[in-house]
């Protein structure tokens, strides 16, 4: 079977291109300068004329055998790359390999083309900006904005009066409602954004649903993995900040609010008006019961619960969650008591 491409490679370049485009007032000397760059590989896949990187000692595993041509690295580890391959120091080898990552390669599906499917529904009364594409099977429905430059994939459904920012893209099979969505936003097919949420009241005898008269209010920057949920409010809005990114099959609940710049790995479960601050990074499967605080730069470890409110700079793991270095005694104590 024939090997297809699933991305664009421009190059290739020569080593000062890449280098300038990605460090500016790097210096290649001159007997490197012209060395050709065709694309950028792993530590252990990479040839000599591959670009690759290098941040953390553990990440190696036989020097020796490295063959690229160059490598983006830190100061403190450049005495482990073999004298083959030309080291580039920077303190941010992992921000170099992103720039030039994004220089030599360009995924088939970037939106280039804006052109709006004849197989898609819109209603009459949308608003379209200039250069936007809609693919077959969307339905875009009445009172919906959409930016320029706005891409929405097939079989997506736009709910009435959904505001669209600019360059956005949204994937396949995603439910968007009540909902503004600001520039520069991606999310990932099968996202569901703006449902009712998990509210009820009870007379003693049954449930009564309590009414979602919220909103979800994505701001700039944001990206949302597939098949993830965010709930509307019920009578405040639900927020996700500027910056933050979110990974696949993670829950946010109706009236969260989650700060500027924030990370959830997979899975993450976050219960209603839990209030996030900036900068806070949720491992995988960690939960969060209803009304907690979590503050600015906080950290919690992957599989945790979030039980009660968690200080800014805090580090936590655990079910009850506790400070990190307590758990981390915790688990070495019942080791050892195991032991016995």
């Amino acid at each position: 079977m024939k090997v297809k491409s699933f991305f664009i490679n421009s190059g290739p370049y020569t080593l000062s291109e890449v280098v300038q485009n990605v460090l500016s007032d790097y210096v290649i000397p001159d007997s490197f300068s012209h060395i050709t760059i065709n694309g950028i590989a792993t530590l252990s896949e990479s040839n000599s004329n591959d670009l690759t990187y290098l941040s953390d000692k553990n990440y190696i595993n036989g020097s020796d055998n490295i063959q690229a041509a160059a490598c983006f690295i830190r100061q403190d580890l450049i005495d482990i790359l073999p004298s083959n391959v030309i080291p580039i120091i920077t303190p941010n080898p992992e921000y170099a390999i992103i720039v030039a990552i994004n220089m030599l390669y360009q995924s088939v599906d970037k939106v280039t083309d804006y052109s709006i499917s004849k197989d898609a529904v819109i209603a009459d009364n949308v608003e379209l900006r200039t250069n936007i594409r809609i693919e077959s099977g969307a339905i875009i429905k009445s009172g919906v904005v959409i930016g320029q430059k706005s891409a929405i994939d097939s079989n997506t459904v736009v709910g009435k009066n959904v505001v669209i920012g600019e360059n956005v893209i949204i994937g396949s099979n995603c439910s968007i409602q009540h909902c503004y969505i600001g520039d520069n936003v991606v999310i990932h097919p099968g996202t569901r954004i703006g449902q009712d949420g998990f509210g009820y009241g009870h007379t003693g005898s049954n449930f009564i649903k309590f009414p979602h008269i919220g909103r979800v209010i994505i701001q700039d920057n944001v990206e949302i993995g597939s098949n993830s949920t965010i709930d509307r409010g019920s009578l405040n809005d639900t927020v996700i900040g500027e910056g933050t990114k979110i990974d696949n099959l993670v829950h946010i609940a109706h009236n969260v609010i989650v700060g500027r710049n924030c990370g959830f790995a997979g899975q993450v479960g976050i219960s209603g008006s839990v209030k996030i601050g900036d900068n806070v990074i949720l491992g995988g499967q960690v939960g969060v019961i209803p009304h907690r605080k979590i503050g600015d730069n906080a950290q919690v470890a992957a599989g945790s619960g979030i039980m009660h409110n968690v200080q800014p700079n805090q580090k936590v793991a655990g079910r009850p969650h506790r400070e990190i270095d307590k758990y981390l005694n915790e688990i070495k104590t019942l080791t050892r008591l195991s032991r016995k």
